[in-house]
């Protein structure tokens, strides 16, 4: 399940990377070898091949007047991203000038919902190209929710010299947080408030941009994009840095 769950988030079905992994384990075979080992009604795998064929992953070859099916080298899925990263990087710009043309002074706001979604969130702010960013209220870990990803975010964080100031409620869950944490934690600055509060929720603020976050099991985030909203916020984070302690 995780190769097709893999498979699935390159761009293929289910039932395509089902007959693809198939394949590949079968090595060179006909549709009703790819049938019965798929356990897939034989007329739906001919349509699944013609699919795959068509995005290069499968060829075939004609022997005694029946076809028999291979699937490609693995590699090719990395030669196709790189052919669908380079389409979009041409088309980029002009993706770029519309949004720009639709942008306006207006408030924007924008929902991100689930681990995926948080995933982007936090990838937004590493690709904003920022120095520096706020955050404030929350002393649950976003290591509780997607681990692996924040490990290798922070990496990321702190190869680009970004600086984190952060004011954490003075929980014991939080001062916990900053000890386990500490490789992580490198050009972080941290104060706590005196407020025995547990919480998911977490204040984000960068650039012209407020975030609120709520790591739950179904964690999710509100992005405001606004100036003034983003410099209030700025504002009242500073007053409550002089008065938070280490």
């Amino acid at each position: 399940m995780e190769l097709t769950d893999s498979l699935k988030e390159f761009g293929l079905s289910e039932k395509e990377s089902k007959t693809y992994l198939t394949l590949l384990e079968l090595g060179e075979s006909t549709a009703t070898d790819i049938s019965i080992k798929s356990k897939l009604p034989r007329t739906l795998v001919y349509d699944l091949l013609e699919k795959l064929i068509s995005l290069g992953l499968v060829s075939y070859t004609v022997k005694n007047n029946k076809k028999y099916f291979l699937a490609s080298d693995p590699k090719e899925l990395i030669r196709i991203l790189k052919e669908k990263e380079e389409k979009i990087q041409e088309i980029l710009p002009e993706l770029e000038s519309i949004q720009k043309i639709r942008g306006s002074k207006r408030p924007k706001v924008e929902i991100y919902e689930g681990k995926e979604g948080m995933k982007t969130m936090m990838n937004n702010i590493l690709n904003s190209k920022i120095k520096e960013f706020l955050a404030y209220g929350s002393s649950r870990s976003s290591y509780e929710i997607i681990p692996a990803f924040m490990e290798h975010w922070h990496k990321k964080r702190i190869k680009e010299k970004v600086v984190m100031k952060v004011i954490y409620n003075d929980t014991k869950e939080a001062r916990e947080k900053v000890k386990k944490f500490k490789s992580s934690l490198r050009l972080v600055y941290y104060k706590f408030m005196p407020i025995q509060l547990e919480s998911p929720t977490a204040i984000l603020i960068y650039s012209n941009k407020v975030i609120l976050q709520s790591w739950t099991k179904e964690p999710f985030a509100v992005m405001i994009k606004n100036e003034q909203t983003a410099e209030n916020q700025k504002k009242y984070f500073g007053e409550l840095w002089k008065i938070a302690k280490k």
